[in-house]
């Protein structure tokens, strides 16, 4: 493989991975949830129980498409800017389809550890429909 290879898909999967765990024990911190996910809500024209519902099963489809197929984001990953919860932090973009949505979805995530007890937290950044493709 020619330049940076960082991620490797054995880092993506694992990313994904960690994801799914962090959702499926309700460690999810939403980031600047005011305008992003209410500009999600507004594109994807669904409400916010469908909205939250859709991340672990996009986790899941970009998992089993293949996380170096469904991966969306830079070589290396870029870092968070805007946000203090996540500054300095990589952040993890991914495109998958759902049978329901005519586009893939594209989503971005962060996933930093808890100072003290080193849990594993989602911080949700965006999740929108991928209109490149």
């Amino acid at each position: 493989m020619h330049g940076n290879p960082h991620p490797t898909a054995k880092t993506l999967a694992a990313k994904l991975q960690a994801a799914k765990e962090a959702l499926a024990a309700g460690r999810l911190v939403p980031v600047d949830a005011e305008r992003h996910v209410k500009a999600d809500l507004e594109e994807l024209g669904i409400d916010e129980s469908t909205y939250w519902a859709l991340i672990p099963r996009l986790i899941q489809a970009a998992l089993d498409a293949g996380p170096q197929a469904s991966y969306a984001g830079t070589r290396p990953p870029r870092k968070s800017t805007k946000h203090s919860l996540i500054m300095n932090q990589e952040m993890w973009a991914f495109k998958a389809s759902l049978p329901e949505f005519e586009c893939p979805l594209y989503f971005k995530f962060v996933l930093k550890s808890h100072p003290t007890t080193q849990e594993i937290f989602f911080y949700h950044v965006d999740c929108h429909p991928d209109h490149q493709d």
